[in-house]
């Protein structure tokens, strides 16, 4: 998992919980952060530099997201299989917001990283939606060979950013700006045209969570994400 500054606290204790009663197997989580931050808002600089696949003028350094791939295969996975050598050969990605857009990335571009993709409430809306532009370029050519769990809370619509930052100040660095975004919108639009592709060696369950904000959703999607991938039961496959 990325941004593992906010998130890894609340993956790790999802995952004990989920295993009390055996609904996930044994699961090593390995998060990746940045140890030099000293708050999650710290964070926003150099993650945009690693998770995001081409550069913006709004985020400088932005667009490094092919040589994060090549840490994780490189270095990361390498390290891993040292230290816990049956924990590498499955291997599931979570990742959230700019997190979520680095999964949808790397399933296009260099899918036998990962053999499962948990992408949570993604920024699809980067750099125009130029991750639709990616998808196209390489839809005719490229078999995915992956389990995809799309999750996004029902509120990520334009209005509903807007009612989950009230209680923020005008003029703070979180309030939307005015420019329209909905995600909701955005996530089923790229599921569809992933859909599309009729390719066989690709599963895709996408889940709407409702009444959930884009800060609220993620720990929601990762359960139902991991309920999906590992359950014995139809029920919650399909959840």
């Amino acid at each position: 998992m990325t941004d593992a500054n906010g998130l890894f606290g609340l993956a790790v204790d999802t995952v004990r919980l989920m295993q009390i009663p055996g609904l996930v197997p044994s699961l090593l989580v390995v998060g990746v952060g940045y140890p030099d931050a000293e708050a999650v808002i710290d964070t926003v600089e150099i993650r945009a530099r690693d998770l995001t696949p081409t550069p913006s003028s709004h985020f400088p350094g932005s667009g490094h997201a092919d040589a994060f791939i090549e840490f994780v295969s490189s270095e990361l996975r390498p390290w891993l299989a040292g230290r816990f050598p049956n924990a590498v050969g499955d291997a599931t990605y979570f990742g959230h917001s700019l997190g979520g857009l680095f999964g949808a990335y790397t399933l296009l571009t260099a899918s036998s990283t990962f053999d499962r993709y948990i992408v949570s409430s993604p920024s699809l809306w980067w750099d125009g939606e130029v991750i639709f532009d990616i998808e196209r370029e390489r839809a005719d050519t490229d078999r995915l060979r992956s389990e995809v769990f799309f999750g996004i809370g029902s509120l990520e619509t334009d209005a509903g950013r807007r009612r989950e930052a009230l209680n923020l100040a005008e003029g703070h660095p979180a309030k939307p700006p005015p420019v329209h975004l909905d995600m909701v919108d955005d996530i089923r639009r790229f599921a569809a045209q992933l859909a599309a592709r009729s390719d066989p060696t690709l599963q895709i369950s996408r889940v709407e969570i409702v009444d959930e904000f884009h800060a609220t959703v993620p720990g929601v999607v990762l359960n139902r994400a991991l309920r999906s991938f590992y359950s014995t039961t139809e029920e919650d496959r399909e959840i």
